[in-house]
């Protein structure tokens, strides 16, 4: 399992993967191997080399990404990102100028790019054809600028909230 959280306020690639062990961790690259036991709902105990830890998450409403997480007595806010989320995250950035991020909105396979970096986007140009569910769409730009990045390549597969593109502002231009 791989997502984007934002912990503590911070960005964060988090990712998970069930071994015949335990569970090994990715979070902000650091790497965690785990033993992870329930104790109650909502409270798990976490064993990392030799020492045990309590950790409590108590989510807000039951549909919620957003949960507090409770370390030792540290209460730490957490909020998983999904596809959706981050999407919204990145127009809400583009819209106060800087730089936007192109994120894939369902899994799915690039098949053409449109533009490479360095060239000049126009806010609604198409950057790369994705195609998801037998259909294809257009991943286009939020805003006018400049693409900095083209993290994709033709046949590649994506899924849903992976990089596609990053556009910043050109300088000076409004």
């Amino acid at each position: 399992m791989h997502f984007k959280a934002i912990i503590n306020g911070e960005a964060v690639e988090v990712a998970f993967e069930r071994t015949a062990t335990g569970i090994e961790a990715a979070v902000g690259g650091r790497k965690y191997s785990l033993d992870v036991s329930r104790v109650k709902p909502g409270v798990f105990l976490l064993n990392l080399d030799t020492r045990s830890i309590e950790v409590s998450v108590l989510s807000e409403g039951d549909t919620s990404s957003i949960s507090t997480v409770s370390i030792s007595g540290h209460r730490i806010p957490v909020e998983i990102l999904d596809g959706r989320k981050m999407l919204q995250r990145t127009s809400r950035n583009s819209e106060r100028g800087g730089a936007s991020e192109i994120r894939a909105p369902m899994p799915g396979k690039i098949v053409r790019i449109l533009l490479t970096a360095g060239a000049e986007v126009a806010a609604g140009q198409g950057i790369v054809v994705m195609e998801a569910m037998k259909m294809q769409n257009e991943m286009k730009s939020s805003m006018s600028g400049r693409i900095r990045k083209i993290e994709v390549v033709e046949g590649e597969t994506v899924r849903s909230g992976d990089l596609i593109a990053i556009v910043e502002a050109i300088p000076g231009s409004a």
